[in-house]
């Protein structure tokens, strides 16, 4: 873990926060806007804090072993690191889930919160579209209290990596690794365009990325904010 790069990388997550925060209509004062938050300074430090170690799970090729009736493909495992050690809390809700039974999970900053909703998602629509059912339609509402919350969670399924990162969001390693998994989403707040992307608008893989594309084909994941 290299503490510089993630203190950089969530000052640049601030900075994308107050962008979408208080994004003017006008472009002059926005082109002002971004200046002056570009020209600011916007965290101090990195300062160190030790967290406790969350008790290790099993690996989610393991649980879909266990909680699915088929595999998925390696390249589906490969995307999602599915080798790996989940955490316990990570491994109940994947679990529980697959039971029917609701959910709710409570824990510390940085234990793989997302995962506990995301993997469960996931794999209800792997398994949709193994049987031929994955048509379009809304399966899964992500709300979220704040746009760059829900601007992350957007990454996380499809951007591109980042310099220095190995892997980039789920999507994209679906389609490196050569997985025949799919799914779309689209993330609907208040700067989602009516009919046109912006001009500087960057559309990842599988993103619906208008208002009137997410009406006529509703994406299988949507990402939005409680005040929509």
């Amino acid at each position: 873990m290299h503490t510089l790069d993630i203190a950089t990388r969530v000052s640049a997550q601030y900075h994308r926060y107050l962008q979408s925060t208080f994004r003017f209509r006008d472009p002059a004062l926005r082109d002002s806007f971004e200046r002056a938050l570009a020209a600011s300074p916007l965290a101090k430090g990195p300062l160190l804090e030790g967290t406790p170690v969350f008790k290790p799970g099993s690996s989610l090729r393991a649980l879909c072993r266990e909680v699915l009736n088929e595999q998925p493909d390696d390249a589906f495992f490969a995307a999602l690191q599915g080798d790996r050690s989940l955490y316990w809390h990570q491994q109940e809700s994947i679990r529980r889930v697959a039971q029917g039974r609701n959910v709710v999970v409570a824990t510390g900053t940085g234990s793989g919160k997302t995962e506990s909703f995301l993997f469960p998602i996931l794999l209800k629509l792997w398994q949709q579209q193994r049987a031929n059912a994955l048509a379009p339609g809304v399966r899964a509402l992500v709300l979220y209290p704040m746009n760059a919350l829900a601007n992350d969670q957007r990454d996380r399924l499809a951007a591109p990596p980042q310099e220095g990162e190995p892997a980039g969001g789920i999507l994209h390693e679906l389609k490196r690794q050569g997985s025949p998994f799919r799914f779309t989403f689209g993330q609907y707040i208040g700067q989602t365009p009516e009919d046109k992307p912006e001009r500087d608008q960057t559309i990842f893989e599988g993103e619906l990325a208008t208002r009137a594309q997410m009406r006529a084909t509703p994406p299988h994941v949507l990402l939005t904010n409680y005040s929509m």
